[in-house]
Protein backbone atom coordinates (compact mmCIF):
# COMPACT_ATOMS: atom_id res chain seq x y z
CA UNK A 1 0.00 0.00 0.00
CA UNK A 2 1.19 3.51 -0.76
CA UNK A 3 2.88 5.22 2.21
CA UNK A 4 0.96 8.49 1.60
CA UNK A 5 -2.40 6.64 1.82
CA UNK A 6 -1.34 5.00 5.09
CA UNK A 7 -0.17 8.34 6.47
CA UNK A 8 -3.41 10.08 5.42
CA UNK A 9 -5.48 7.29 6.98
CA UNK A 10 -3.50 7.52 10.22
CA UNK A 11 -3.98 11.31 10.34
CA UNK A 12 -7.75 10.90 9.83
CA UNK A 13 -7.95 8.32 12.63
CA UNK A 14 -5.98 10.55 15.01
CA UNK A 15 -8.14 13.56 14.10
CA UNK A 16 -11.30 11.51 14.78
CA UNK A 17 -9.98 10.37 18.18
CA UNK A 18 -8.92 13.90 19.15
CA UNK A 19 -12.26 15.45 18.16
CA UNK A 20 -14.20 12.72 19.99
CA UNK A 21 -12.11 13.22 23.14
CA UNK A 22 -12.70 16.99 23.00
CA UNK A 23 -16.45 16.39 22.72
CA UNK A 24 -16.63 13.89 25.60
CA UNK A 25 -14.45 16.00 27.88
CA UNK A 26 -16.59 19.15 27.55
CA UNK A 27 -14.50 20.58 24.72
CA UNK A 28 -11.49 21.29 26.89
CA UNK A 29 -10.90 23.69 29.70
CA UNK A 30 -13.30 26.61 29.59
CA UNK A 31 -12.29 29.12 32.22
CA UNK A 32 -14.99 30.01 34.73
CA UNK A 33 -15.77 33.67 35.30
CA UNK A 34 -17.30 32.65 38.62
CA UNK A 35 -18.22 29.37 40.35
CA UNK A 36 -21.05 28.65 42.77
CA UNK A 37 -22.33 25.76 44.85
CA UNK A 38 -25.62 24.14 43.95
CA UNK A 39 -28.32 22.26 45.85
CA UNK A 40 -27.36 19.17 43.83
CA UNK A 41 -24.88 17.08 45.81
CA UNK A 42 -21.58 16.76 43.93
CA UNK A 43 -22.38 19.45 41.35
CA UNK A 44 -20.79 22.90 41.06
CA UNK A 45 -21.90 25.59 38.60
CA UNK A 46 -19.36 27.55 36.56
CA UNK A 47 -20.45 30.71 34.75
CA UNK A 48 -18.29 30.69 31.62
CA UNK A 49 -19.79 33.49 29.51
CA UNK A 50 -21.56 36.79 30.13
CA UNK A 51 -21.48 38.63 26.83
CA UNK A 52 -23.45 41.65 25.58
CA UNK A 53 -23.95 42.04 21.84
CA UNK A 54 -26.59 43.93 19.86
CA UNK A 55 -28.98 44.31 22.80
CA UNK A 56 -28.72 40.70 23.93
CA UNK A 57 -26.92 39.34 27.00
CA UNK A 58 -25.79 35.72 26.49
CA UNK A 59 -24.84 33.59 29.47
CA UNK A 60 -23.41 30.07 29.58
CA UNK A 61 -23.14 27.85 32.65
CA UNK A 62 -21.40 24.49 33.02
CA UNK A 63 -22.67 22.16 35.72
CA UNK A 64 -19.58 20.21 36.78
CA UNK A 65 -19.51 16.88 38.63
CA UNK A 66 -17.02 17.19 41.50
CA UNK A 67 -17.94 13.86 43.12
CA UNK A 68 -16.52 10.37 42.63
CA UNK A 69 -19.75 8.99 41.12
CA UNK A 70 -22.20 9.83 38.34
CA UNK A 71 -24.82 12.47 39.31
CA UNK A 72 -28.20 13.07 37.69
CA UNK A 73 -28.73 16.76 36.90
CA UNK A 74 -32.11 18.15 35.88
CA UNK A 75 -32.76 21.75 34.87
CA UNK A 76 -36.52 22.13 34.58
CA UNK A 77 -38.33 25.36 33.88
CA UNK A 78 -41.65 23.91 35.02
CA UNK A 79 -43.08 23.57 31.51
CA UNK A 80 -41.74 26.85 30.19
CA UNK A 81 -42.15 29.04 33.31
CA UNK A 82 -38.79 30.79 33.45
CA UNK A 83 -39.65 33.12 36.34
CA UNK A 84 -36.88 31.62 38.50
CA UNK A 85 -34.22 32.36 35.87
CA UNK A 86 -33.27 36.03 35.64
CA UNK A 87 -30.57 38.69 35.62
CA UNK A 88 -30.52 41.77 37.82
CA UNK A 89 -28.62 44.94 36.98
CA UNK A 90 -28.99 48.55 38.09
CA UNK A 91 -32.10 47.79 40.19
CA UNK A 92 -33.87 46.12 37.27
CA UNK A 93 -34.82 42.47 36.65
CA UNK A 94 -34.41 40.94 33.17
CA UNK A 95 -36.14 37.67 32.23
CA UNK A 96 -35.15 35.24 29.46
CA UNK A 97 -35.91 36.55 25.98
CA UNK A 98 -38.50 34.88 23.75
CA UNK A 99 -38.41 34.50 19.99
CA UNK A 100 -41.14 35.58 17.55
CA UNK A 101 -43.06 32.37 18.29
CA UNK A 102 -42.98 33.10 22.06
CA UNK A 103 -40.41 30.35 22.69
CA UNK A 104 -37.79 31.15 25.35
CA UNK A 105 -34.20 31.49 24.19
CA UNK A 106 -32.96 28.83 26.60
CA UNK A 107 -33.40 25.07 26.96
CA UNK A 108 -36.81 24.11 28.41
CA UNK A 109 -35.72 20.89 30.06
CA UNK A 110 -32.34 19.24 30.49
CA UNK A 111 -31.84 15.98 32.32
CA UNK A 112 -28.63 14.02 32.12
CA UNK A 113 -26.34 11.81 34.13
CA UNK A 114 -23.05 13.66 34.51
CA UNK A 115 -20.14 11.30 34.92
CA UNK A 116 -17.30 11.89 37.40
CA UNK A 117 -15.39 14.95 36.14
CA UNK A 118 -18.01 15.55 33.42
CA UNK A 119 -20.01 18.67 32.58
CA UNK A 120 -23.50 19.60 31.50
CA UNK A 121 -23.96 22.85 29.58
CA UNK A 122 -26.83 25.35 29.97
CA UNK A 123 -27.31 28.71 28.25
CA UNK A 124 -29.81 31.55 28.05
CA UNK A 125 -30.31 34.91 26.35
CA UNK A 126 -31.60 37.97 28.21
CA UNK A 127 -32.26 41.58 27.24
CA UNK A 128 -28.95 43.37 27.70
CA UNK A 129 -28.77 46.09 30.32
CA UNK A 130 -27.67 49.55 29.10
CA UNK A 131 -24.04 49.96 28.00
CA UNK A 132 -23.13 51.91 31.17
CA UNK A 133 -23.99 48.82 33.27
CA UNK A 134 -20.79 46.79 33.60
CA UNK A 135 -21.87 43.99 36.00
CA UNK A 136 -24.90 41.75 36.50
CA UNK A 137 -26.22 39.17 38.94
CA UNK A 138 -27.51 35.87 37.54
CA UNK A 139 -30.16 33.82 39.35
CA UNK A 140 -30.80 30.16 38.46
CA UNK A 141 -32.92 27.84 40.63
CA UNK A 142 -30.92 25.46 42.86
CA UNK A 143 -27.73 27.52 42.34
CA UNK A 144 -26.32 30.19 44.65
CA UNK A 145 -26.55 33.55 42.84
CA UNK A 146 -23.69 34.64 40.61
CA UNK A 147 -23.05 38.18 41.83
CA UNK A 148 -21.15 41.15 40.37
CA UNK A 149 -20.38 39.29 37.17
CA UNK A 150 -18.51 41.47 34.64
CA UNK A 151 -20.13 41.86 31.22
CA UNK A 152 -17.96 41.37 28.15
CA UNK A 153 -18.85 43.65 25.23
Amino acid sequence: MNKSIILASLILVLFFIASRNAHTQGAGATKAIQSQDTEISGIAADLTECKRKEGVLSVKVQFRNTSDAPVNVTIDTHHGDYSGFYVTAADKKYFILKDTEKEPLAPKYISSTVEKGGKLLWWAKFPAPPAEVKKINLVIPKVLPFEDVPITD
